[in-house]
């Protein structure tokens, strides 16, 4: 739908594109004398798997109307079917990680009475999770995880949060007792059982053989979910606050070893403050009791563009910096990092938005302050992954997908620009660094950006957002050399509140340099120009490097003889080696790296 609305409105908006575009010209000439700079570095990853920066929170209470008793929860049927008016806007929707059940795990989900096929089959489950009527389950954990084989998800892609708290504990508070379940730990150990256990009578958590009702629910082999999360925001005031993080610590650890019982490789992540001085995250990362059990922390970031004192207190940029760091701390604790929720809106968070504030959100403005977010993350070493919010409101704050209250749906800009992104976002990110002029509205930086390179360095795509909603900004791009440059294209939008993206070929100055106009996002494509003699040499080779990524040793499946090694430009870095069957790579930098042979060109990146 987008693409046939975009190519209609090339067409249709030839003059209302001129206008902006002149408009954004007169701008320049006051603003010429400001320019950004970015430099990419090619040889210096940051990301391995970009594209699961484009993750999603899947709530289980996902619906895009309030319902009243036993109406649909999801965008799906439960047959498995899309809902055909959602289909239209929704089918396309690209899915690299998910995050399940979202919040529905503090409105008392169950994923016991989630499974099986068809709904009509299990026991109601309502949940009421803020709106204003209550909301039956019917699109439960294994329609989900059909949804997400469809959608070509690896299951290891799949974040699982697990409800933490006990129905048996008198001392729960309010809050807390809205997500209790009856014991936690045996639930929870079961869901993994459920989850990832061989269907061969082994039944390792005793009790019920959970393996065996997954298989006549339709699904004989493991689903192999690895990332687990313990709860979802329990340093809340309506929880632990922050000050319990210790209560937090001794709550979870029997839930942990339950569930490592039944399946010791899953991967367990816990939830930390998005700011790395405070008391919950200091202590998580310090926690001897947690060492060797979890895998990774999981932060939430809620952005605004409200000015307050000439500041924005919840910018993009005081969440990069946070994210540096917080990054920093968990990787010298040996943690992985991922940002579980990434959301966003336009007045203060914490503030009560009207229905058109939460629009823009959603709409054009928001469109560009999810995508400066995306790049910023892009630039942090050791993000795994992050999720934006698909939650169920009829609002668009929080919800992508809007409902225009008859019968149709409008997919928002916020959503739309995911989809555009998702083929941009090549296997590694690599790292870029920029300088901008400050925005009008007082803002540090005008301009960020950041680069994606395939694995076989055949193809290079940069891409810059200017966020400043008055000045055009001239880009000079540095540091792509070998490359030809195959397309560019300018993202951008008549207004803030647009629910539309229009699509136009850049302005390039005299100086070669790009002309980003006010709210615009610029795409540049670039291809290699050795591509076909990397792609033959690389697929033609008999010899495999591993570990791939490495840090220390690299090895090779056979014997290398007389190989040099080259950086990522093609240069030659050591002298001629004999033979080895194996090369130590500690004291190299991190980067892309080439063994040359006489007849083989193997690819290696070294990620310390």
């Amino acid at each position: 739908m987008r693409n046939t609305k975009r190519n209609n409105d090339k067409k249709k908006n030839q003059f209302v594109t001129s206008i902006f575009l002149a408009i954004a010209t007169m701008i320049i000439s006051d603003a010429r004398s400001q320019i950004a700079i970015s430099t990419v570095d090619i040889s210096t990853p940051i990301m391995t798997n970009a594209p699961l920066l484009l993750g999603i929170s899947f709530d289980a209470r996902t619906s895009l109307t309030a319902t009243s008793g036993a109406g649909q929860v999801g965008y799906y049927n439960t047959d498995g079917t899309i809902i055909p008016e959602v289909d239209l806007v929704f089918n396309n929707f690209p899915m690299t990680t998910l995050r399940y059940p979202a919040n529905g795990i503090m409105q008392g989900f169950e994923w016991k009475k989630s499974i099986g096929i068809p709904a009509s089959g299990r026991p109601t489950q309502i949940l009421f999770g803020g709106t204003p009527t209550p909301q039956v389950v019917e699109f439960g954990f294994d329609e989900f995880m059909a949804m997400t084989a469809s959608k070509g998800v690896d299951p290891k892609d799949v974040q699982i949060m697990v409800p933490i708290y006990d129905t048996a504990n008198v001392t729960l508070t309010a809050t807390q007792m809205k997500g209790a379940i009856p014991y936690p730990a045996n639930s929870n150990a079961d869901w993994v059982e459920y989850a990832n256990s061989p269907n061969d009578g082994t039944n390792p958590g005793d009790g019920t053989d959970w393996a065996l009702v997954r298989a006549n629910n339709g699904h004989a082999a493991p689903y192999g979910i690895e990332l687990w999360n313990m709860g979802n925001e329990p340093y809340t005031p309506g929880e632990f606050t922050v000050s319990g993080v210790n209560s937090y610590i001794s709550t979870i650890l029997p839930i942990i070893d339950s569930m490592l019982a039944i399946d010791p490789t899953i991967k367990i992540t816990v939830t930390v403050q998005s700011n790395v001085s405070s008391m919950w995250t200091t202590t998580i990362l310090n926690s001897p009791l947690l060492q060797g059990k979890i895998y990774g922390i999981n932060t939430h970031f809620f952005l605004s563009e409200e000015v307050v004192g000439g500041i924005i207190p919840s910018g993009v940029d005081v969440a990069h910096i946070r994210l540096i760091n917080l990054a920093s701390a968990a990787q010298t604790q040996g943690y992985k990092l991922i940002v579980g929720d990434n959301a966003h809106e336009i007045t203060a968070v914490g503030s009560s938005p009207t229905q058109a504030e939460q629009d823009i959100a959603m709409q054009w403005q928001g469109a560009n302050l999810n995508a400066d977010f995306l790049l910023a993350m892009s630039q942090v070493n050791n993000i795994e992954r992050s999720n934006f919010w698909v939650y169920g409101y009829t609002a668009a704050q929080w919800h992508p997908i809007r409902d225009n209250n008859d019968g149709t749906y409008t997919s928002m800009p916020s959503a739309e620009l995911y989809k555009i992104l998702n083929p941009v976002f090549l296997d590694n990110s690599v790292s870029v660094v920029t300088t901008s002029p400050i925005a009008s509205d007082g803002n540090i930086y005008t301009v960020r950006s950041s680069a994606f390179l395939k694995n076989d360095l055949s193809q290079l795509n940069f891409v810059a957002v200017n966020r400043d909603k008055l000045n055009s900004i001239p880009i000079q791009i540095n540091g792509i050399s070998g490359y030809d440059i195959l397309n560019a294209r300018l993202l951008y939008s008549t207004a803030l509140n647009s629910d539309s993206i229009y699509e136009t070929n850049p302005t390039i100055d005299l100086a070669g340099n790009y002309i980003l106009p006010p709210m615009s996002i610029l795409i540049v494509e670039y291809g290699v120009q050795t591509t076909v003699t990397i792609d033959n040499l690389i697929k033609e080779s008999p010899t495999t490097v591993y570990p791939n990524p490495a840090n220390n040793t690299i090895y090779f499946t056979n014997p290398l003889t007389n190989f040099y090694i080259l950086n990522s430009l093609g240069e030659i870095i050591s002298p001629q080696i004999e033979s080895a069957n194996s090369l130590s790579v500690e004291n190299f930098a991190n980067g892309i790296y080439f063994i040359k042979t006489e007849n083989e060109l193997l690819k290696f990146i070294i990620n310390k």
